[in-house]
């Protein structure tokens, strides 16, 4: 893979390309729906979670949300002062076996 990153399409056209999926005759469309279905479930389960929860996909990582506090900020451009409301903010945790990938 030459590219800096990986579209949705890359990502259907690569599994599409695997042994076990040319040996069960899945077509290109159904890998693209299964992908796609996976993608939004997994976003939808994310904006339902609570700052104590968490999904974790074994070997991956760990998806879940941090509280952030009400804050004032700055905008550079006016040096005015805006009050920024308390928000659910998203992150991942890389994986053991990923980050295991970086000391290699």
């Amino acid at each position: 893979m030459g590219k800096s990153k990986l579209t949705k399409s890359d990502l259907v056209n690569l599994i599409c390309g695997q042994d076990e999926i040319l040996e069960v005759n899945v077509s290109k469309y159904q890998v693209a729906t299964v992908v796609s279905k996976f993608i939004e479930t997994l976003r939808q389960e994310i904006e339902k979670l609570d700052s104590s929860e968490r999904i974790e996909l074994r070997g991956f990582g760990t998806f879940g949300v941090r509280q952030r506090k009400a804050r004032v900020a700055r905008n550079p451009k006016t040096n005015e002062n805006v009050n920024v409301p308390a928000r659910k903010s998203p992150y991942f945790k890389v994986g053991r076996h990923l980050r295991a990938m970086d000391k290699k």
